[in-house]
């Protein structure tokens, strides 16, 4: 599985957070504290992807996994 650290920071423990994918998955999440959410790739290419105008909305997917991550507690 590959992953980048991001920016942002864990809302739990300080920790970085990082985005990783795998075939299916996209997961977003903490490696310090060990928490993540995941979302099918098929999903977000769904809401995000606009084909039409060749745009990928990457904030939009990146506050929805945020607000998915903070509120699990």
């Amino acid at each position: 599985m590959e992953a980048v650290l991001l920016r942002s920071t864990c809302p739990f423990c300080g920790g970085a957070l990082e985005l990783a994918e795998n075939d299916n998955y996209v997961w977003f999440g903490c490696r310090r504290c060990m928490r993540y959410v995941k979302r099918e790739k098929r999903t977000l290419v769904k809401r995000y992807v606009d084909y039409r105008g060749r745009r990928f909305n990457w904030v939009g997917m990146m506050a929805e996994l945020y607000q998915l991550y903070s509120r699990r507690a």
